[in-house]
């Protein structure tokens, strides 16, 4: 009896081990959150004001994030994703995830806004989601929107329509690095990463735009289209990290 209670002790403290010692995969989920003045997006309400002094709402927003990317250490790098399409109408679009991030000590997290030259052509997504609401039309260059940001302003028949792409094959894409501090090893569990847009920066710094100095659109405006650009850069988008 005593032998077979040692057996049953020996066996027990074997699988202990075997548990405390076993790896735990780190899935990464990134979210993706949208702020007016530092508050969560409220849509379809006129609760807004842009730096000219333009009351407004927003009512549509749907945009594509790409080349997801977080850099380690040592040099190396991993590509979450290639392309994502965040549509606020769409709760199912707010995050994405990857499964089994290795281990390394990641020091930051880099995306572009839109899609590059190089991914911006004209059906190159034909069979995503995104391909027929962000087409861009062929006599303006053709690929896909970046961006559109619509709503109304100063009254509920006034519109806005900031639609940012590659106007007349121009690139005005950009990239975003942010510098975060994530060691992941095998105890560290999940973790999430969120990613904001801070909507009213599109329109305050370094350029202040004013709804009304381009009326119902920016497709053919490159001057527009550079000057949102210079503002995406500067500080639209931040990076937080939940472990």
């Amino acid at each position: 009896m005593k032998k077979t209670l040692t057996l049953i002790s020996a066996i027990a403290f074997l699988f202990t081990s075997c548990d405390k010692d076993k790896a735990i995969a780190t899935d990464m989920t990134i979210n993706f959150t949208h702020t007016v003045d530092a508050s969560e997006l409220m849509t379809n309400s006129m609760i807004y004001t842009n730096e000219a002094g333009e009351n407004y709402d927003i009512q549509t927003l749907k945009y594509l994030i790409s080349d997801i990317t977080l850099h380690s250490e040592n040099g190396s790098s991993l590509l979450l994703d290639e392309v994502h399409f965040i549509d606020i109408s769409d709760e199912s679009t707010f995050s994405l995830t990857y499964n089994e991030v290795p281990n390394n000590n990641y020091t930051s997290i880099s995306f572009d806004m839109g899609l590059d030259t190089a991914k911006n052509i004209s059906n190159k997504y034909v069979n995503d989601d995104f391909h027929t609401t962000m087409f861009w039309p062929e006599p303006n260059g053709g690929g896909y929107h970046y961006m559109k940001l619509e709503g109304a302003y100063n009254n509920d028949s006034t519109f806005y329509n900031t639609h940012t792409g590659g106007t007349m094959g121009a690139d005005y894409s950009f990239n975003h690095v942010e510098n975060i501090s994530l060691t992941v090893d095998n105890d560290l569990g999940d973790v999430s990463v969120n990613i904001n847009m801070e909507i009213n920066n599109w329109y305050n710094s370094p350029n202040q735009i004013e709804f009304s100095s381009y009326g119902m659109g920016i497709m053919m405006n490159m001057m527009m289209q550079m000057n949102i650009q210079m503002n995406g850069i500067t500080d639209v988008f931040s990076v937080t990290v939940d472990n």
